[in-house]
């Protein structure tokens, strides 16, 4: 399981996202990711988690193993949700929370995590239709 976390430099302070509940897997964290490396960076992802980093089409299509997307925080405008329903992708967000300061940011690397975990189960939470 390959996930790839495009731009931990937008949540503010020093944030730490909690371990996934799988035995193996990659975790590859990008401060900041220009949008022509996205599609390299990405392609063989299982999940993507984005705070403000293009989703876009081209990603989506381009990441073949790709089965989940998690905004991390409330906005979701920067994940074309088109081309995500079109694969059977889901989309879930952190409902409410922008990252803006420590606490909230933190907050939001536990739920990322917990919606991971909770996908995993096949059970997913905070799913954005």
């Amino acid at each position: 399981m390959n996930i790839v976390m495009l731009d931990s430099g937008q949540l503010a302070g020093d944030v730490d996202f909690p371990e996934v509940k799988l035995p193996k897997f990659g975790w590859s964290q990008f401060v900041a990711l220009p949008a022509e490396e996205v599609d390299e960076r990405c392609w063989r992802a299982d999940i993507i988690v984005s705070t403000h980093t293009p989703v876009n089409a081209q990603v989506i299509k381009e990441s073949f193993k790709l089965k989940l997307i998690v905004a991390a925080g409330d906005n979701t405008n920067h994940i074309d949700k088109p081309a995500a329903k079109q694969r059977g992708i889901i989309i879930c967000n952190v409902p409410g929370l922008t990252g803006d300061n420590t606490t909230d940011a933190q907050t939001i690397c536990e739920q990322v995590v917990t919606n991971i975990n909770a996908w995993l189960d096949q059970q997913p939470v905070n799913v954005v239709k």
